[in-house]
């Protein structure tokens, strides 16, 4: 039995290593399809955050390679941010190469978003950026971002009509509890379970047919310890997992 626990657990690690499409970073990204009033008081802000997964310090580095917004009235702009710390908008990539932004050492976590400033009127502007480390330099993970200021735009439709997705838990770490959303393409039996770090099952979230659509469920802690736990999702010939981290 104990065998058989420790394959499952180099399978999932495998799994999450994979989405991030770089041996050296982790990417959680939160929502990539956001709407607000149309205000200029009001930046529309897109969070992810970079952990280094590596045994050595990287240099991270964040390029918007999509910058495509509302042109020529309203004039929108965006910026790149690391922390609290936003560059000016005309600045396309930003690194962790000293100075305020150091290496980021191993097992660390880069905290990093992207803010869109919106004029008054409707608009839509779609941001990309790709992620990578000077180490691997060609091995990206691209981030797509939409911010509206338009009603009329319908985010769960656009998002629901896309792939199959299973997105990082918020927030993450976590206490006493947190939300995972994913999303069906075609209509199946989902089946949603938590694993702790060893490979064992200790939750089953969903085991239901879906239809297509975005679903949202909550994760209660209830008595297990800190530390970090897998949850899998599976439908129709798709399968995805992804670590959170539990804090007390």
């Amino acid at each position: 039995m104990k065998i058989f626990k420790y394959v499952l657990l180099i399978v999932f690690i495998t799994i999450v290593k994979m989405s991030a499409q770089n041996p050296d970073i982790e990417v959680i990204y939160h929502e990539t399809f956001l709407y607000d009033t149309a205000s200029v008081q009001t930046d529309i802000i897109f969070y992810f955050e970079v952990i280094n997964i590596s045994n050595e310090d990287q240099i991270v580095f964040v390029v918007r390679t999509i910058n495509e917004l509302p042109f020529p009235e309203p004039q929108w702009s965006s910026s790149l941010c690391f922390g609290e710390l936003c560059y000016p908008s005309d600045i396309d990539s930003i690194a962790t190469s000293g100075g305020s932004n150091p290496p980021l050492a191993s097992g660390d976590t880069l905290f990093a978003s992207i803010h869109v400033y919106p004029q008054s009127g409707v608009g839509t502007a779609s941001i990309q950026v790709q992620l990578g480390t000077f180490a691997h330099p060609t091995d990206r993970v691209t981030l797509n971002f939409i911010a509206t200021t338009d009603p009329s735009v319908n985010v769960e439709d656009e998002i629901a009509a896309g792939n199959y997705f299973l997105d990082q838990n918020y927030p993450n770490p976590f206490n006493p509890s947190t939300q995972i959303s994913y999303g069906v393409k075609e209509g199946g039996f989902v089946s949603l379970k938590v694993y702790n770090i060893l490979g064992s099952e200790i939750a089953t979230l969903v085991n239901d047919f879906k239809s297509p659509g975005n679903y949202i469920v909550d994760f209660k802690s209830a008595n297990l310890s800190s530390g970090v736990y897998l949850y899998r999702l599976s439908v129709n010939n798709f399968v995805q997992t992804r670590k959170m981290i539990l804090e007390k």
